[in-house]
């Protein structure tokens, strides 16, 4: 397909924004220690970019945001508000993330929208879905030397949030690192 250049479009993504827990805060706080050290290279999230990723979109034209909209506000319509436990940290190659304990209606919320997005052409995610909540992106040199970081938060349990909404994000890449603004929020059945 020949792409029309005048086409305008967003890069998006559907995903509950998640504040930290004041549990989080003393994980957080040898993060920012860390990413201070001049040999470190370590990236902190911004608080404002926290989020659980329910559905990488990608480029979108801005002329089909409608038709994004109308699936979410249908999906959330039929979901209740819920709870999910936030426990221990892991990686993704270069990235640290808190996970997200196993959550059946998490799974079949993410299912549900994978499939309702098809109707647009997206297609449904070959990876399986891991909830979790990027903190950090680093050089993979650094690895090594988060591993006792790992190792004392492997198993700790960061409190529970309460899932209320889903928001619509766009995702712009800027020099100073990832921008994301919600586009659109979706409240939950309560």
């Amino acid at each position: 397909m020949i792409e029309d250049p005048t086409t305008q479009t967003l890069r998006c993504f559907v995903a509950i924004a998640s504040p930290l827990t004041e549990a989080a805060r003393p994980l957080i706080d040898e993060l920012k220690s860390l990413s201070q050290t001049e040999h470190f290279r370590l990236r902190l999230a911004p608080p404002e970019n926290l989020h659980i990723t329910m559905k990488f979109i990608g480029n979108v034209d801005v002329n089909q945001v409608g038709l994004l909209d109308s699936i979410l506000r249908h999906q959330s319509n039929k979901q209740t508000a819920f709870q999910v436990n936030c426990q221990g940290i892991g990686f993704f190659e270069n990235t640290l993330y808190m996970g997200i304990a196993e959550n059946d209606v998490l799974r079949q919320f993410v299912t549900e929208l994978n499939q309702a997005f098809t109707f647009l052409g997206y297609s449904i995610e070959d990876i399986s879905f891991l909830p979790h909540i990027t903190l950090a992106r680093f050089a993979t040199v650094v690895r090594p030397e988060l591993m006792d970081l790992l190792e004392a938060y492997r198993y700790q349990k960061w409190g529970s949030m309460n899932i209320e909404s889903v928001q619509l994000f766009r995702s712009e890449t800027l020099a100073e690192g990832a921008r994301y603004t919600a586009i659109g929020n979706y409240p939950l059945l309560t």
